[in-house]
C-alpha cells in the first residue's frame, strides 16, 4: 500500500513538474510583456483631466508642495490639471496670506511653485464657502484664481474630471 501512495505522489509531481515549469519560467518574460511601461512623452497626459484636492497650505507644507509639484509636472505630460483648494488649502489663493516659505530642504518657496503651476497653464478653483470662512473673498485672490461657481463648482469638476487626486 505504501508503495503504491509513493507511485502515485512521485508520479503527480512528476506530471505538475512537466507542467509548472515552463509556465513558471515564462512567467517574469510575460509579467514583462504585460507591464510594460510607458514610453516619457510631453504628450502622455494629452486629453486627461484631472483634479488635483488640496485641504492644506501652510498647516500642512509637505502636501501643499506635493500637490502643486505634482499638479506642474502632469501639465507638463500635456494633461488638463485643476487645483481645487478647500478647507485650509483656500488660503494659499489667499494674496494677503504670506506663502514664501519653504519646506525641508528645498530652496523653492510655495510661492514660487504657485506661480510655476500659473504659469504651466494649470487652473486654481477655490471653494466659495471655504474661502468665505476663510474670510477670503474674490478680490483677494492670486493671480490664476477664482472661486468655484456655477458649472465650475467643486462637484462638476470632481464628475468631469478623469482622475482626482488628494492631498
Amino acid at each position: 500500500m505504501k508503495n503504491i501512495r509513493f507511485r502515485l505522489t512521485s508520479g503527480a509531481i512528476a506530471v505538475l513538474g512537466t507542467v509548472l515549469i515552463p509556465v513558471l519560467t515564462d512567467l517574469p518574460s510575460a509579467f514583462a510583456q504585460h507591464h510594460e511601461t510607458m514610453p516619457q512623452s510631453t504628450t502622455m497626459g494629452q486629453g486627461q483631466t484631472i483634479v488635483m484636492h488640496l485641504n492644506h497650505s501652510t498647516d500642512d507644507l509637505h502636501a501643499a508642495f506635493m500637490a502643486l509639484k505634482l499638479g506642474t509636472n502632469l501639465r507638463k505630460q500635456g494633461a488638463e490639471v485643476m487645483l481645487v483648494l478647500t478647507l485650509e488649502g483656500v488660503r494659499i489663493a489667499d494674496k494677503n496670506q504670506p506663502i514664501d516659505l519653504r519646506w525641508g530642504s528645498n530652496p523653492i518657496t510655495l510661492a514660487e511653485l504657485y506661480e510655476q503651476f500659473v504659469a504651466a497653464g494649470g487652473k486654481v478653483m477655490v471653494c466659495p464657502m471655504c474661502a468665505e470662512a476663510a474670510g477670503i473673498s474674490a478680490d483677494d485672490l492670486r493671480t490664476g484664481a477664482e472661486l468655484a461657481e456655477g458649472n465650475q463648482d467643486i462637484a462638476n469638476l470632481i464628475l468631469a474630471a478623469d482622475k482626482v487626486v488628494d492631498f
